[in-house]
């Protein structure tokens, strides 16, 4: 997963399926270790920072999915950003 910025942010672990409409909702994105570092994401040994990301933030999908938003943007999305 690339951000607008081109950074690289992380993969997607899960989708979030709204199952009435058989329709994606949000994407659960496992972080790289350094972006969950500068995000500020809890982590621990065994456990991978998360965010869950709204399908409307992506801009298209491809061999790799671009976001539609900066990086330090996503921070906002973290339940203390």
């Amino acid at each position: 997963m690339i951000a607008a910025d081109g950074q690289a942010i992380g993969e997607v672990a899960a989708l979030r399926i709204e199952t009435d409409a058989w329709r994606v909702e949000s994407l659960q994105i496992k972080l790289r270790k350094e972006v969950a570092d500068q995000f500020g994401a809890a982590r621990g040994i065994f456990h991978a920072g998360t965010l869950e990301l709204p399908v409307g933030m992506v801009q298209s999908v491809g061999d790799a999915i671009v976001l539609s938003v900066a990086a330090p943007e996503l921070r906002k999305l973290l339940p203390n950003g």
